[in-house]
Parts: structure tokens; sequence; C-alpha cells
């Protein structure tokens, strides 16, 4: 049986695991967002178009392992809603600033 306070540096550890993946989600779509805003109304090609389906899937793909990793080595892979819940705000707080600050909507 754990207490809160034993809860606690689980859930700054998923929060951080959140921060790494949520930079790297950016950074691997990044190509992508730039091609695509480079593009002012044109049609995009089909190469272009595939390698961002193809990183935007490796985007997914690096998160969940991230994630995988992050509970695994947080307590034990135990899938817990507190550490779900801190790992997505970590993931929202990395990638959301640096989203808005190059892209403005």
């Amino acid at each position: 049986m754990r207490n809160a306070l034993s809860e606690l540096p689980i859930l700054l550890f998923c929060v951080r695991g959140g921060l790494a993946a949520g930079a790297v989600c950016f950074l691997l779509r990044l190509p992508r967002r730039l091609y695509l805003r480079s593009l002012r109304g044109r049609r995009a090609r089909f190469l272009p178009v595939l390698f961002g389906w193809l990183t935007d899937a490796l985007a997914a793909a690096a998160s969940v392992g991230l994630f995988a990793l992050t509970l695994l080595f947080a307590n034990g892979g135990e899938l817990r809603l507190y550490a779900v819940c801190g790992f997505f705000a970590g993931m929202a707080a990395a990638y959301l600033p640096l989203d808005t600050l190059l892209f403005k909507r």
C-alpha cells in the first residue's frame, strides 16, 4: 500500500517523459509543417505528402514508445490514471507552446 507522497515522484517522472515526447513529436512534424506552409495555395506533390504521413506516423510511434518506457521506469509499467494524465499534460506543455510560437494561426 502506497501513500500519496510516494505517488508524486511517479507523476513528476511522467510529466518529464511527456515533455520529452512533446519535443520529439514537434521536431518530427516540423519538416512537414514547414513544407505545407511554403506551398501557399499550390497543390502538394505525392512524395512530400507521403513523407509527411510517414513522419507523423514516426512521431506517433515515438510518443507511444516514450510513454511505454516512462511507465516502465516510473512505476514498473503499472498503468495509472494520474501517470497518463501527467504524461499528456507534459506532452501538451512541450508541444503547444513550440507550435504556436513558430506557426501562428
